[in-house]
């Protein structure tokens, strides 16, 4: 058995008392004030986060704010929020928590900032997710019980009205009955409810999936409870970076792409998209055959993994997708080049940032790169390559022609054009397939994962 202080095995952002704030509000609830902070101290010491290098206190010329201006460099055991900073020493059960939240991204479709509780550890916790626009994915209540996230709320808004203003939020929890609800902006009628009585213990705090924001004068109501002890049986999955899944299950709501057992779903590329739109059907047939023989001589299922010898040609999905997301696990060897073409359009890059043949086109900068783009930005926000010869993940989300881009935990890419390489006077094509590039050697690949997105 293990205890809540070391499950969740994060950094202290500080070692000092709890910190004054602002006037609590009041008449809001019954439950004693546990906790304030407005960080006017300059301290962030009571907190812990998930990556303390993400994290600040940031002075405003109205004071000093909590500040989630990085994106954090770590990986969730299952599918669950990256960037977490909790409330330190404090487990309640029954609770309120009452804070002024402001988003700090440009605004797009998933624009989000979250608040998390009944935190056991890194893969048991509830989280508020108020996002921009509203699906079974963005602008819910979930769950994270050892599995992916699943939504649990009975009652949610069109969407979180996020703008460049600072904005209140309220959470209220009552373990007794299950009752969660959020409010935002508007303090008399909840924006979101749910009912569940999985947890009825836990940390409290704040945070994003994947975007920056502030926080401010937040207070925490509550009744404190010592923190329980979570089963053994768990812990595996609670390895932050380990997968819950064995290789190539896809998580819940995603299709594999690849089976870990052969090509289905897969077919040789033929040409491409551009010329392909300008052929028959009976010249798209004729070379796909050609293009088969060549993708089954140089393309194989091996012990899980889909292994490419460095001839041949480029390997592409047999359906076209449209707006998705993606999971793609990928390893390459010194001076591997590679890539992933969305909408059959190039590409988002892999490569060696050790290549000294490739620095002169930005290798050293990483992966993740939309490389062939000419007026919008081409190379990574950050470099999050793992070593030479070690597995990395992309998270890729495609929407109109935005593309956001998640290397090994770190937000490479946000929401930036996706140019149309082989028409630069049109956009990117509305479908097309996912293809895996090669620029003449041996490639891996596995846990490929796509979910289609409803299109806007």
């Amino acid at each position: 058995m293990r205890r809540l202080a070391w499950l969740f095995g994060w950094a202290f952002l500080g070692m000092t008392a709890i910190a004054g704030a602002a006037d609590a509000p009041k008449g809001i609830t019954n439950l004693p004030l546990i906790f304030s902070d407005d960080f006017e101290s300059g301290s962030s010491s009571n907190w812990i986060a998930t990556d303390p290098a993400a994290w600040k206190i940031l002075k405003t010329d109205k004071g000093h704010v909590l500040s989630q201006f990085g994106k954090s460099n770590t990986k969730t055991p299952v599918r669950s929020p990256f960037n977490r900073a909790m409330i330190k020493d404090m487990t309640v059960s029954d609770f309120v928590l009452d804070v002024k939240l402001q988003s700090t991204v440009k605004d797009y479709g998933h624009r989000d900032m979250c608040l998390f509780f009944g935190g056991q550890d890194a893969a048991h916790l509830y989280y508020v997710h108020l996002g921009k626009q509203t699906d079974d994915h963005a602008n819910q209540i979930f769950i994270v019980n050892n599995a992916d996230r699943k939504k649990i709320s009975t009652k949610t808004s069109s969407g979180t009205n996020w703008t460049d203003d600072w904005h209140h939020a309220r959470l209220t929890r009552d373990v007794k009955s299950g009752s969660i609800k959020v409010f935002f902006d508007n303090m008399t009628e909840p924006v979101m409810e749910a009912t569940d009585t999985t947890f009825t213990w836990g940390q409290v705090g704040v945070g994003t999936f994947d975007d920056t924001g502030n926080f401010d004068n937040v207070f925490l109501f509550g009744t404190k409870v010592e923190p329980k002890e979570v089963a053994v049986a768990d812990q595996q999955a609670q390895t932050v970076g380990k997968k819950a899944a064995p290789d190539n299950t896809p998580p819940e709501g995603f299709t594999a792409l690849f089976n870990g057992k052969d090509l289905t779903g897969w077919q040789g590329l033929v040409k491409n998209i551009k010329e392909r739109k300008s052929m028959t059907a009976e010249q798209i047939k004729a070379e796909q055959i050609k293009a088969d023989e060549s993708a089954k001589a140089h393309w194989r299922a091996e012990n899980g993994v889909l292994v490419f010898d460095g001839k041949g040609q480029s390997l592409c999905s047999v359906k076209d997708y449209a707006d998705f997301e993606l999971y793609c696990d990928w390893k390459i060897e010194p001076k591997g080049d590679s890539g992933i073409y969305v909408r059959g359009t190039p590409q988002i890059q892999i490569w060696d940032p050790s290549d000294e043949a490739q620095l002169k086109n930005g290798a050293d900068k990483g992966s993740g790169s939309l490389w062939n783009n000419q007026k919008n930005p081409r190379f990574p926000d950050v470099k999050a390559d793992n070593p030479i010869g070690q597995w990395n993940t992309f998270f890729i989300r495609m929407v109109g022609d935005k593309v956001t881009i998640t290397l090994n935990g770190k937000t490479v890419v946000n929401n930036v054009t996706l140019e149309n390489y082989w028409e630069r006077d049109k956009p990117c094509y509305e479908t097309g397939p996912i293809e895996l590039q090669n620029h003449g050697n041996t490639l891996y690949f596995k846990n490929i994962y796509v979910r289609e997105l409803p299109k806007k």
